[in-house]
């Protein structure tokens, strides 16, 4: 009998919450019921747009773009241009001396060739293809097509009067021994008396007089030079490097 009357305790609690679950529902149904929703307006449509009508240009990078035929693509590959060839720098005039004076500007005696009519030269002034830019005791410095070059006066002497005047002495030593009479006491310039005299400026030394050691001469480091001007030749030292 106690089991029966714990069973019928127990189907009792069972139906009392089976109940309470029950109007739970029923409440929170009616509650959903009576909630009213706020409505949102639908968005309009779009239109329809109409396709353009097919062309068949529109279709043209197919064809171009066909790796199986290369011959399709309409772009000429055009060939460069073949390089600019530079042209050939001329013959650079032939120097016969340069004259500075104070107060007068310094002068250039040039001549387009060797052997060619000489005359003297400015800054500024043109001799064949070639304007002068400046000048000085021992660069001259000349313009062509834009651009400039700057050249040692020694290297625009000409060579063939340099050469010419070189074995100039050699005629009265070979004479020498035809003289019956005793010859006159001539003192003999050394190396070192026949070297540089005094400096000049410009890293440049005079010549001793009665020096006759032939042009191209080198002593102490210093270069024996001549040149040729309408005044006649003028001859220095310089540096030999």
């Amino acid at each position: 009998m106690v089991f029966n009357l714990l069973l019928v305790a127990v189907s009792a609690l069972l139906a009392v919450q089976i109940r309470r679950e029950w109007r739970f529902a029923q409440a929170r149904e009616q509650a959903f019921l009576r909630k009213t929703l706020k409505l949102t307006p639908a968005r309009p449509l779009t239109p329809f747009l109409k396709p353009s009508p097919l062309m068949a240009s529109n279709y043209a990078g197919v064809a171009e773009k066909n790796l199986f035929s290369q011959d399709r693509n309409s772009n000429v590959i055009v060939d460069p241009p073949p390089p600019v060839q530079e042209k050939p720098v001329p013959a650079f005039p032939v120097a016969r001396g340069v004259m500075l004076w104070d107060g007068v500007p310094p002068t250039v005696v040039l001549s387009e060739k060797s052997g060619g009519a000489q005359r003297g030269y400015h800054p500024g002034d043109t001799i064949g293809q070639w304007t002068i830019v400046s000048i000085d005791n021992q660069y001259v410095t000349f313009e062509w097509d834009g651009k400039q070059f700057q050249k040692r006066l020694d290297e625009l002497l000409d060579k063939t009067l340099v050469a010419s005047e070189a074995p100039a002495a050699a005629p009265a030593a070979s004479a020498a021994p035809t003289n019956l009479t005793p010859p006159p006491a001539v003192q003999s310039l050394s190396p070192k008396a026949a070297g540089p005299g005094v400096d000049i400026g410009g890293n440049l030394r005079g010549c001793v007089a009665g020096d006759s050691s032939p042009p191209g001469t080198i002593v102490d480091g210093m270069k024996k030079v001549v040149s040729a001007t309408p005044f006649g030749s003028v001859c220095r030292w310089e540096s030999a490097q």
